[in-house]
């Protein structure tokens, strides 16, 4: 590109058709005089029109991709030079930002599944005792019960710059480290977060969470080879979370965890 050879660039801000409203985006329209460019070819003069440097101000005609200073959402798509004169250009850059049907969208899911558990409603471990005949002390296992339990995922879309990929790889299969959405910590998981793009900039991003009351951690309980837990283990167990291991169990959190408030501060509760 050859240097700027005394361009002036200044917009019209008494531009009456500033801003446009369609069915499918909304655009704002900035019209700038671009002068000085006596020094340049026919063809030159266009080019330099569109991508031009303000020789005093350093002011360059917003390029595409580029966001509204007063208006972030929106990015340039169009820019669009019209000749006024043999050293004078109209040039108008056009912003645009779809709407998908808005910002912002929520959606909610849920369904009971069958799950094997070894607690009851109540969060006490299932433990069935047998003690045989002429015998002292009783034998406890752990029972496998099967319970409808509650699988929720709530999803939220939004129109945003931030690239669903780079997304997924630091967040996905991460629970929340603090109280989220009014739930306790380590209860939502982030699930992969999906989106789609046409031009490598606003990305269309849904950003799903699966909820699991008894929070995502795993309790492990030592048995014997017969499969009987030690009596001693079994009535040591807490299931309350206020304490996270003892003699022959341990309760243990298998997510990374990061604190969704502050990863994700546009999803509210």
């Amino acid at each position: 590109m050859l240097p700027s050879m005394g361009i002036a660039i200044k917009e019209d801000l008494l531009y009456p058709h500033a801003m446009h409203i369609t069915r499918q985006a909304f655009r704002i329209v900035r019209k700038f005089q671009v002068t000085g460019l006596e020094a340049y070819s026919a063809t030159k003069k266009v080019v330099m029109a569109a991508t031009g440097t303000d020789a005093v101000t350093g002011f360059q005609i917003p390029q595409l991709g580029a966001s509204h200073p007063d208006e972030p959402s929106a990015v340039v798509v169009d820019i669009k030079p019209q000749c006024q004169g043999y050293d004078c250009f109209d040039t108008f850059v056009t912003y645009e930002w779809q709407v998908y049907p808005s910002n912002f969208l929520e959606s909610f899911s849920a369904s009971l599944v069958e799950r094997i558990t070894h607690y009851d409603a109540a969060g006490n471990l299932a433990v069935v005792q047998y003690t045989p005949a002429g015998a002292t002390a009783a034998k406890k296992k752990v029972a496998a019960l099967r319970r409808l339990v509650l699988s929720a995922t709530v999803t939220f879309h939004f129109l945003e710059t931030a690239n669903p990929e780079t997304l997924t790889l630091q967040y996905a299969g991460m629970v929340n480290s603090a109280a989220w959405r009014n739930q306790p910590p380590r209860t939502w998981l982030c699930l992969p977060i999906n989106g789609s793009t046409q031009d490598g900039i606003w990305y269309r991003n849904a950003y799903a969470f699966a909820y699991n009351p008894q929070t995502w951690d795993e309790y492990a309980v030592f048995e014997n080879v017969d499969g009987v837990v030690p009596q001693d283990v079994s009535a040591t167990i807490d299931t309350s979370g206020a304490t996270y291991s003892g003699n022959g169990w341990g309760r243990f959190i298998v997510y990374g965890q990061v604190d969704f408030n502050a990863v994700f501060p546009n999803i509210v509760g």
